[in-house]
């Protein structure tokens, strides 16, 4: 294996990082002043049946109709999703892709990654879809091969955009406050929350302008629940659920560059909740404590050279500080406090060449260094040091696409207070290819074959090569193959009622080898590469718009998911041919809005069927199917004498009050009620 040292990368960082600066005031500080700036608005969606791997994607519009405020509730009405909700508004959420695991789906936002190397998972419960103008999730790959290398680096990809700003009839401020509300009990006050938010926008040169938002989230959340006790059935109330973030966020803009456009974006968040732990039969209490504090900054620069070259350079610093705590009296003193600091630094550069029209190329050079300080006993400080290199080909016709890339990885890392029982990971290589294709088999319909196949790893974490006694510096990456073979079907008629109609059907296996996994040794639990999945699986998606008289339309769009994820690590385990936790058999939703000049109205179904919170498929394990029904009315009003605009939604969420767990021991909350309102002037 090829040895990395950090040096060598620490070389490629700077190189990376000089190429940034070189090419961003080269292009900025030409521009010409007697350009005017275009007006700015959401990029242009791409579709879902064009692409050679499975592409799922949701708008701001569509959310808003459906009452989808929270991200992660928009993600969860994708197929081969499983959101892990600790429930309440302040529960961590993190997104797994045809169960693979949450550490395999990478989160990028505007174009650069969400990452954490202490444990690998990406709570999506911070963000909410007041400011995002697309969400959208690729599985196996993405036809968008003008990246970085590291949104080539996940099975599955979870793409973010911002909402950029939107100036017309020659304004140049645009204002927005919103106002949130929820309530899981309407006689009790302890279980509102309340979430203002501040959106401005402001032009600031015929090139330049900015967006500035802010929100504040204040809850209690004490939610009501029904707890079995065999022939015992209860009400009780969550507690320790209380809730208070701070979100601010700055992003400036510059269009019309002599060559390209820039973004900067700069946010912090600060956060305190409580987390309600596990239900335990006569035991409520709960007082563990969490706060957070993270901010980043990041640059985006692309330019298009000439006809045929484009170029994008990306930089970002991270930091984060988790402070959990938690008073027991099994603890020395009766309480503990470990403090967690994270810092990222990161540079990209991606060149693009296209000799013709049937003919992309692509290269991508990442470089970025990460490092976590603890204060928990016998902590090692890690850095680490990765280098991703991608090559990507396209060829693209009416008829034909076929995409191919490869992603070569460079890990090395090493610990700030090794010693003589503890000493870093080996230096790690990985190449991992990728394929896919879409075919248009009727030259009259958009009706296309698409099949792609990836083989892709993810690296441990440093929780598992280094937390205290558990981690192990010898884990291998966890392996993960992925191939589909599907048809996408869309048709927008010209005549009749059907304004458009569109149909994915895909089936898919995977193998996830080398599985990291926590296992008794004979005296402590051990992380050890022992586990081996195999998931076949199959994702349907339904969606159409048909127009009614009076100006109406109804839009009806359904999802379906089966999946047959089983471990097959060792033939004749009690575990052998189960299904893996958390990972249902059958899941989906559907969705019915109807829209009219008064008031529009949507309907929304999710299920899952019977799920296993162990390795074990036994009825202790077994957690109960649910059904969800929501509904949300929604109606935008404009004042003619005034440059006011007003979206009022109202909605009730688990409409039939289902009482249900996502995670074994941790309800969801049952029916609850939520208004928002929001002003633009």
């Amino acid at each position: 294996m090829d040895q990395v040292r950090p040096s060598c990368l620490s070389r490629r960082f700077a190189v990376l990082s000089l190429c940034f600066a070189i090419v961003l005031p080269t292009r900025t500080a030409a521009a010409q002043d007697t350009l005017d700036v275009s007006v700015i608005s959401a990029e242009r969606l791409p579709s879902s049946t064009l692409q050679s791997s499975p592409m799922q994607v949701m708008d701001r519009d569509a959310a808003r109709r459906l009452g989808l405020d929270e991200l992660h509730e928009a993600v969860r009405t994708f197929t081969g999703v499983q959101i892990k909700d600790y429930g309440g508004i302040g529960g961590i959420k993190t997104v797994s892709v045809r169960s693979l695991g949450a550490q395999h789906t990478a989160v990028i936002y505007d174009g650069v990654a969400v990452s954490d190397a202490q444990n690998g998972q990406i709570d999506i419960g911070r963000f909410t879809m007041d400011n995002i103008s697309m969400v959208s999730l690729s599985i196996g790959g993405s036809d968008d091969i003008f990246k970085s290398a590291r949104s080539f680096s996940g099975a599955g990809v979870l793409s973010i955009t911002s909402s950029a700003p939107y100036f017309s009839d020659g304004t140049s401020t645009r204002l927005s406050a919103s106002l949130k509300t929820t309530s899981y009990d309407l006689s009790d006050a302890a279980s509102y929350s309340w979430e203002p938010s501040l959106n401005w926008q402001q032009r600031l040169s015929r090139r330049w302008s900015m967006t500035l938002n802010g929100d504040w989230l204040r809850s209690l959340g004490e939610y009501p629940f029904t707890l079995t006790n065999a022939a015992t059935v209860t009400r009780e109330k969550r507690t320790n659920t209380d809730v208070n973030t701070l979100r601010t966020e700055v992003n400036i803009f510059g269009e019309n560059l002599r060559h390209g456009r820039l973004h900067l974006k700069g946010s912090y968040l600060d956060s305190e909740r409580g987390l309600p732990g596990s239900v335990i039969l006569y035991n409520p209490v709960s007082n563990e404590r969490l706060a957070e504090r993270n901010g980043f900054f990041q640059g985006a620069y692309e330019a298009s050279i000439s006809s045929r070259w484009a170029l994008q350079a990306r930089l970002k610093y991270d930091y984060a500080y988790d402070r959990y705590h938690d008073e027991q009296e099994y603890y020395p003193g009766g309480e503990i406090t470990d403090e967690y600091t994270r810092h990222e630094l990161y540079a990209s550069v991606t060149g693009k060449y296209c000799p013709s029209g049937l003919f992309t190329f692509t290269l991508s050079d990442d470089a970025f260094g990460n490092t976590l300080d603890e204060t928990i006993p016998d902590a090692v400080r890690p850095v680490r040091f990765t280098n991703l290199t991608s090559l990507a080909g396209q060829f693209r016709s009416p008829r034909l696409t076929v995409t191919a890339s490869a992603l070569a990885t460079y890990v090395t890392e090493r610990l700030r207070e090794e010693s003589l029982s503890r000493e870093a990971a080996p230096d790690r290589f990985r190449l991992s290819p990728a394929v896919s294709l879409s075919w248009k088999i009727l030259s009259e319909h958009d009706f296309r074959l698409r099949a792609s196949c990836q083989d892709i790893f993810r690296n441990p974490t440093f929780n598992d090569l280094y937390y205290a006694r558990v981690g192990n510096k010898d884990l291998r990456p966890e392996r993960a193959r992925q191939i589909n073979l599907g048809l996408t079907w869309n048709e927008s008629p010209t005549e009749g009622i059907i304004g458009r109609f569109s149909c994915t059907i895909d089936g898919y296996y995977n193998k996830v080898e080398d599985k990291i996994v926590a296992r008794p040794t004979l005296f402590i639990w051990k992380m050890r590469n022992i586990g081996e999945v195999e998931i076949l699986g199959c994702d349907v998606s339904l969606s159409g718009t048909f127009t009614l008289p009076q100006a109406m339309s109804l839009e009806v769009t359904g999802a379906y998911t089966y999946q047959h994820a089983v471990d097959v690590t060792q033939p004749g385990s009690k575990t052998y041919g189960d299904q893996i936790p958390y990972t249902p058999r059958h899941s989906g939703n559907a969705s019915l809005s109807w829209l009219n000049r008064w008031i529009n109205i949507s309907y929304l179904l999710s299920g899952v069927s019977e799920r296993w919170s162990m390795d074990q498929n036994t009825d202790d394990n077994r957690l109960e199917p649910y059904l969800e029904h929501s509904v949300t009315l929604h109606r935008q009003f404009s004042f003619r004498k005034a440059p006011l605009r007003l979206n009022v939604s109202a909605e009730c969420r688990n409409l039939t009050d289902e009482q249900y767990e996502i995670i074994q021991y941790y309800p969801m909350p049952g029916r609850s009620w939520r208004l928002n309102l929001k002003l633009t002037f």
